[in-house]
């Protein structure tokens, strides 16, 4: 997992109450199946695991390969079978969203407005200390004996 989705994914864990995880799914996106899934459960926080996993392989995105293929002269051979994958991840994708938003329908609705102070709480706090920084290093700048300094971090 990379920092960024790690720091994302934390962030989202930290932000949603325990009974919130109940509603909470992951979509994976070019996955036709879980043999192709190339994500582990286990570097998820637990809160984002209680819910299910939804795979989808992108119909839109095959077909459009697909007609590129279809249309190369090199590839004679394979176009019926490559047609045939088409369609059976147009049909995977239907049966996924129905799947989705028959699990959607299922939830419980959750009250969510308490969430917006514990999102904008921090963010302020980082506004702040971006700004304390900057006037500092303002202050630095002028100050004539913290010139040199400053010029050999900056």
């Amino acid at each position: 997992m990379t920092a960024g989705t790690n720091y994302a994914l934390s962030t989202l864990s930290a932000i949603f109450p325990i009974s919130m995880a109940a509603n909470i799914a992951s979509l994976f996106t070019n996955v036709s199946s879980p043999l192709y899934l190339d994500f582990s459960r286990d570097t998820a926080p637990d809160i984002l695991n209680c819910g299910p996993h939804f795979l989808i392989n992108n119909p839109i995105a095959l077909q459009k390969k697909y007609l590129k293929l279809k249309n190369d002269r090199n590839r004679k051979t394979g176009r019926t079978h490559l047609r045939g994958m088409v369609k059976a991840d147009e049909q995977g994708a239907l049966d996924m969203l129905v799947d989705l938003f028959d699990w959607l329908d299922g939830l419980e609705p959750q009250p969510t407005t308490w969430i917006t102070p514990l999102y904008v709480k921090p963010q302020a706090m980082v506004t702040d200390a971006h700004a304390r920084i900057g006037q500092a290093l303002a202050k630095r700048a002028k100050h004539p004996a913290s010139r040199r300094w400053f010029n050999i971090f900056s």
